[in-house]
């Protein structure tokens, strides 16, 4: 088909998928019925059949991103089955001896655990609460804390499960060179992610104290050191505070997690990615048997569990991959319409360079605020956006 015949009705599944979004705060169900009206249109009477042959194309040109992010899923479910995090308890505890010692203790923690933002704030937050409340360090200083570190490192740290995805829909647009690769285009882009750095340099001025608490936050510290009150609702500590790691009574066979099984994991992740040319497939599963061997000669589990670590681990990623799928078929059937060709027609001569940033920056803004899921955000606005720059 020619796609430059469909004008401006190449932008209506946009149009569509955005207020959708807005209304529902669903980024699946958007993205889903965008879609099906872009094949609509472009396929009329065959749009069934172009939506069948649409998933099977998509997913076999894409299977090593999801491979990629589903395995990491599942080196991340092995390592919360292990417990390996909680080995860092007994160290942070011989550090974190002051109030603001077990501040940093909590932001180098949240450093170490870049692999997967929810790794980090479930193991971050389990380990350092307890350290925390000792020092009569209020709850929503510990959430601040955490809340402030995971999601900057996993964007700073070009083998998280974010930045892998993120790579993922970059590759989709089309601007990475013939050979090249996503991931590479990724790191280039991090000297330029002024946000997550400032958030991380202001965190850490607020840890030692250079820049004071204030507003809500201050008068919460205060009420927490005089009064030992650790929440903003008055609830004492304990309430309402399961733990997302919770103890297992061990088998006489195994052994506790320490330190080292889960910095070894994470190092080998790293050094295998760098050493096969920057291929995270390929890191993630030298890491995978690497961590079972590990694992497995430690007396930290058994096969079966190493297994089913993974299976969990992989299936919390179900939803993610998912996305990343639709996602695909989303810009593809746009494409097929001409909304790329509209777009860059139409719209970049009513718009210069140098106001787009910031306009993007609004509209990103917002979506993410009314969709909360910066996962979703991105899916929706990479492929739109990228033609327009």
């Amino acid at each position: 088909m020619e796609p430059t015949t469909y004008g401006i009705v190449s932008i209506v599944p946009v149009i569509v998928l955005i207020v959708v979004a807005l209304i529902t705060k669903r980024t699946f169900e958007s993205l889903l019925i965008a879609t099906l009206l872009a094949l609509i249109l472009g396929y009329k009477g065959d749009w069934f059949y172009a939506l069948i042959e649409q998933i099977q194309t998509v997913s076999a040109e894409n299977v090593w991103v999801l491979l990629v992010v589903g395995l990491l899923g599942g080196l991340v479910g092995v390592l919360e089955k292990s417990r390996a995090a909680m080995g860092f308890t007994g160290v942070l505890s011989r550090f974190a001896t002051t109030k603001k010692r077990s501040l940093l203790a909590e932001w180098l923690l949240s450093v170490v655990l870049f692999v997967d933002d929810y790794l980090n704030i479930l193991a971050t937050g389990s380990i350092t609460k307890r350290l925390n409340d000792s020092h009569r360090i209020h709850r929503t200083m510990t959430a601040y804390v955490i809340g402030s570190t995971s999601a900057p490192v996993v964007v700073l740290i070009p083998l998280s499960s974010w930045s892998i995805y993120y790579a993922s829909l970059i590759d989709t647009t089309g601007i990475v060179p013939e050979g090249g690769s996503a991931t590479l285009v990724y790191i280039q882009s991090i000297p330029f992610m002024f946000y997550p750095m400032l958030c991380l340099l202001v965190l850490l001025l607020v840890i030692t104290g250079v820049i004071p608490l204030f507003g809500p936050m201050r008068k919460f510290q205060k009420e927490a050191e005089e009064t030992g009150v650790l929440f903003p609702d008055g609830k004492p500590v304990g309430q309402d505070d399961a733990d997302p790691f919770p103890e297992e009574p061990p088998a006489k066979s195994r052994h506790t997690a320490g330190l080292w099984d889960l910095v070894l994991p994470i190092a080998v992740l790293v050094a295998a990615t760098i050493l096969f040319d920057i291929d995270v497939l390929t890191g993630v599963v030298v890491a995978l048997i690497f961590t079972g061997i590990l694992y497995l000669a430690r007396r930290l589990m058994s096969i079966a569990e190493y297994v089913d670590g993974v299976w969990e681990g992989f299936s919390t990623m179900v939803s993610v991959l998912a996305l990343l799928v639709i996602a695909f078929m989303f810009k593809s059937a746009c494409e097929s319409l001409g909304m790329d060709q509209f777009i860059i027609e139409k719209v970049a001569p009513l718009m210069g360079g140098q106001l787009l940033p910031f306009v993007i920056f609004l509209v990103a803004t917002v979506m993410t605020f009314a969709l909360a899921n910066a996962w979703g955000v991105s899916a929706i606005m990479v492929p739109l956006v990228v033609p327009l720059v």
